[in-house]
């Protein structure tokens, strides 16, 4: 016999609203209708004719009035409730759909950007920051989200310094509205920064009793405080998140060759051509969350990132004249896989960096395949490339908008991309998504 478990219906689905408003009419409308039907009736001839009238009559309009203020504020703090609680359905919705991609995670520079951007989103702040111990037990920034990340990231924090080394500290959670009025405020990154820090939130990342590190939200935006129920929410966050960065981490440490040559091959690519720093990163984060979104399993993930990551290792042949030669660097890809296939480990991605270049309809390079003759994921990583150099600031080209971004890969599906892979951008992809 299959047994239906109860669901945890949403402030719509139960109707509270609803049946609000309706006890309402049951326990005020009714009863003033019922007193004004009796006044009418039974004591407005005779409303002149004695104290007794003059008295009931009174009552009957206190009665009335009370009523009527009765269920107006009731009516205003129902709907107030009913707010907060669909505020309060929705936030909890995002987290359930947040951890559930945390647990899919399986690379942790991706995983503490989903983590740090859905912690930023979720609690409505304007900066995040994860936090993690180092081999020397310090707290260093190991991602940051917010206008001043590039200047805060990889900097380094000892347990005890400031608000967050004294949550790491004590392994307690920290909330400040005002972090003027706190003692444990240095404001020594902001003043490296230029970051201005009004109220923090802290919780530590805890897994199996150990501490690995914190997770911070700073300035509530709209000049709100942070509420109770805010830290409540981080904590929830953060319980899943140590248990996937832990994760992670382990999954890296049994392939930590791999993970150090494709660290220090993406750091000599960064440094080699300087205008497209961080692309290769960025484009992996993309074709992930695409190749989630068209239903690929882990397995497929893994390589269509790995293949994003290295898609222009060929670029590391050139020097910098011949980076800026058409021709030349139409062979980027040629060479990449001529690099990629000797190498066991990178050849299940080889093709991947063989075909980026090529387009649906034939008019690529350096094959000049077509359609479904490309690997999947090629056509990916080639849908990420694109929409990260038109609206990336460093790039060849003038930077557009995320809206004139998507138009223009719209505009070109079934001509240089694979228009179902287009299709699942469009509807997948948010502003949000935007890697800085």
């Amino acid at each position: 016999m299959t047994v239906t478990k109860p669901s945890l219906k949403s402030v719509k689905d139960v109707s509270i609203g609803y049946k609000l408003k309706l006890s309402y009419f049951v326990a005020s409308i009714i009863p003033i209708g019922i007193m004004t039907y009796i006044w009418f009736n039974y004591f407005a001839e005779d409303q002149g004719k004695g104290v007794a009238s003059i008295v009931i009559a009174i009552l009957l309009v206190l009665t009335l009035t009370l009523s009527v203020l009765g269920l107006m504020m009731s009516n205003k703090a129902a709907t107030e409730s009913i707010s907060t609680l669909q505020k309060l359905n929705v936030r909890m919705d995002s987290l359930l759909d947040l951890t559930k991609n945390f647990r899919e995670g399986f690379y942790v520079d991706v995983l503490l950007d989903s983590i740090a951007n859905s912690a930023t989103k979720i609690l409505n702040a304007e900066a995040s920051s994860i936090l993690l111990y180092d081999e020397q037990g310090n707290l260093r920034f190991e991602y940051v989200t917010g206008v001043s990340s590039a200047e805060i990231k990889g900097k380094v924090v000892t347990p005890g310094e400031g608000i967050t080394g004294w949550a790491a500290l004590e392994g307690k959670p920290v909330m400040v509205n005002d972090v003027s009025k706190d003692p444990r405020f240095s404001g020594k990154y902001d003043s490296e920064s230029g970051f201005n820090t009004k109220s923090i939130l802290c919780v530590p990342l805890v897994i199996e009793g150990k501490n690995i590190g914190i997770i911070e939200v700073i300035n509530k935006l709209g000049n709100e405080p942070f509420y109770e129920q805010d830290q409540k929410i981080l904590y929830s966050l953060a319980d899943h998140a140590a248990l996937s960065i832990q994760r992670s981490k382990n999954h890296e440490s049994s392939h930590s060759d791999f993970i150090q040559i494709t660290e220090i091959i993406l750091t000599a690519m960064d440094y080699h051509i300087p205008e497209k720093k961080g692309h290769a990163r960025r484009v992996a984060r993309y074709s992930v969350k695409l190749a989630k979104s068209l239903g690929l399993n882990d397995e497929e993930q893994k390589r269509i990132y790995f293949g994003a990551l290295l898609h222009d290792i060929g670029l590391l042949k050139y020097s910098q004249d011949d980076y800026w030669g058409l021709k030349k660097f139409e062979l980027h890809p040629t060479l990449g896989f001529e690099m990629m296939k000797a190498v066991s480990m990178w050849q299940p991605m080889a093709q991947f960096v063989l075909c980026h270049h090529e387009r649906y309809d034939g008019g690529g390079y350096p094959r000049g395949i077509s359609g479904q003759e490309i690997p999947l994921g090629a056509r990916i990583i080639a849908v990420a490339e694109v929409f990260d150099v038109l609206i990336s600031a460093r790039s060849y080209k003038p930077a557009v908008g995320f809206s004139d971004a998507m138009a223009e890969i719209k505009n070109s599906s079934g001509s240089y991309f694979d228009p179902h892979v287009v299709d699942m951008f469009i509807a997948s992809f948010k502003k949000e998504d935007v890697v800085e």
